[in-house]
């Protein structure tokens, strides 16, 4: 059995958290459109490999509703 990569996973939490904290700052209520919303608005201002992690964790909060 291989041993799994758990790096991606913690990488989408992390930013998923910072969209989250930002929101609780902003007094923004933390809800899914609004998570995804600061996820978007990070990916856009982001650059090379950290614009694919926040992308991956659209896709993620994404597949979480629907």
């Amino acid at each position: 059995m291989k041993p799994v990569d758990v790096q991606p996973i913690n990488d989408i939490n992390q930013a998923i958290g910072r969209a989250v904290t930002t929101l609780i700052a902003a007094g923004v209520p933390v809800e899914k459109y609004a998570i995804l919303a600061e996820l978007q608005e990070s990916e856009a201002q982001a650059i090379d490999g950290v614009k694919k992690i926040y992308g991956e964790a659209i896709q993620f909060i994404s597949v979480q509703m629907s």
